[in-house]
């Protein structure tokens, strides 16, 4: 029977109740499909059967899963048996499985399967190929989307760790046009010459949504990269091709940006503690060089004139060894120096101070700029207030002029044709007015 308006509406909860108990008269089904975003969840399994046009959810309960004792993961082509079930709270349905057959490998994972091992026979993944990252960058590149979390984090890692420039090269990381995207970021950075690494990557997701990073035009473009290059993708999987073809891979983009560069604080440490060792090191070996001398000299005794010429040549040798100690220390001194005088050329306060006198400056420009600004609008507004005094009617009043207004209604006489013999007319003057009245009309080009 066809509900009226005056059938009682159902609620939400009870629509769904009836598409339940509709469903749950179906029988079982057998469904093939690729698996997509499969999650293990407190002992339950749930994930997304696909095929090229749509999708389904599948629901594999604890006593299945234990059951069967299956490992679905994403890619694969898989047969689930199963009952539709509609969840009344949530108004969704899902097919609950009863049984899970492999049906081979599926399609998109099969083709990139195919691509990894074209690449790696092309030796785009090979360890010769890698370059080593830069111990203390000066420049670190990005290339991620200007939008995510991940762009947030790495520029937050880098800048707390050391005082470096951040080039951030803004790509599309997901969908329709994202490889070209990702591969056009990591060639302009590249080609710039102005990076010392390039991060590259985006946070977790699906695998479709990281799916851009198998792509071989990104792929190859991050071979291709002359500058170190870190894959900073936030996920676990081992498939991304991307991660084969970078110089290094870190497990998510902060890790990526903890990789990149080191702690300011820890390489002063290391500095403090490399210096304290070296002048250890110098003195224990003085120490053991003074101990085995003084052993051969015991030994030697007393020799005079056969022993006179040994003497000098061990003398000669005591000495030439103090000068290439002391030539070593003092190398190493200066070593130490300048990597301190780097530290500090670097240090964030003396970065600080350098902005600071540069908005100083700015701000003296900008007042000055205001200033000739408002001395430009003040002379701007007086010429037009002394054009606006010479346009007034009072100061045609004051040249004797003079203005003619109707007596009855005021209005201002423009035209002579306008008014008639005996009509009261007042005339307003520079000091008063005069009330007159019209004894005669004389148009223009009549005789007087």
């Amino acid at each position: 029977m066809e509900p009226t308006l005056q059938s009682p509406p159902l609620t939400v909860s009870a629509v769904n109740e009836q598409v339940r108990a509709a469903v749950s008269g179906l029988r079982e089904v057998r469904v093939q499909g690729e698996v997509s975003n499969a999650r293990p969840s407190s002992g339950h399994l749930y994930f997304e059967l696909k095929d090229a046009s749509s999708r389904i959810r599948v629901t594999v309960w604890r006593q299945t899963v234990q059951r069967l004792g299956i490992d679905v993961r994403d890619g694969q082509q898989i047969i689930v048996t199963g009952r539709v079930d509609v969840w009344v709270q949530g108004g969704t349905y899902a097919l609950n499985a009863s049984r899970i057959e492999s049906a081979g490998v599926g399609a998109l994972w099969a083709a990139l399967q195919k691509l990894k091992e074209k690449l790696q026979a092309e030796g785009l993944f090979a360890a010769e190929r890698k370059v080593a990252l830069p111990f203390l960058p000066r420049a670190v590149g990005i290339v991620t989307s200007p939008s995510g979390a991940a762009l947030r984090d790495m520029v937050r890692i880098l800048r707390d760790r050391m005082p470096v420039t951040i080039l951030v090269a803004p790509a599309k990381v997901q969908g329709d046009g994202a490889a070209d995207s990702i591969a056009k970021a990591i060639e302009l950075l590249d080609g710039s010459g102005l990076c010392d690494v390039i991060l590259c990557g985006r946070g977790g997701g699906s695998i479709e949504d990281l799916w851009a990073f198998n792509e071989e035009r990104v792929v190859r473009a991050v071979s291709a990269c002359r500058t170190p290059i870190i894959s900073a993708v936030g996920h676990e999987t081992d498939t991304l091709l991307s991660d084969y073809a970078a110089d290094a891979r870190a497990p998510t983009p902060t890790a990526a940006a903890e990789m990149a560069v080191p702690r300011m604080v820890d390489l002063r440490f290391q500095l403090d503690d490399a210096q304290l060792r070296l002048a250890q090191s110098i003195t224990r070996l003085l120490a053991n060089e003074r101990r085995h001398l003084g052993g051969l000299t015991a030994r030697l005794g007393d020799g005079g004139a056969i022993t006179g010429h040994r003497a000098l040549r061990l003398e000669d040798a005591r000495r030439r060894l103090h000068v290439a100690l002391l030539r070593s220390l003092a190398l190493r001194q200066r070593t130490v120096a300048a990597l301190r005088q780097r530290l500090h050329t670097a240090h964030p306060l003396k970065r600080l101070a350098d902005q600071h006198r540069r908005l100083d400056g700015l701000q003296m420009r900008l007042a000055r700029q205001a200033e000739l600004i408002v001395q430009r609008r003040r002379e701007a507004l007086q010429r037009k207030a002394e054009l606006l005094v010479a346009m007034s009617p009072t100061s045609a009043l004051q040249r004797g002029y003079a203005i003619v207004r109707r007596a009855d209604t005021g209005a201002a006489l423009l035209q002579a044709a306008t008014v008639h013999a005996g009509a009261g007319v007042e005339v307003l003057l520079r000091d008063g007015a005069l009330d007159c009245r019209v004894e005669g009309v004389r148009l223009a080009g009549e005789p007087t």
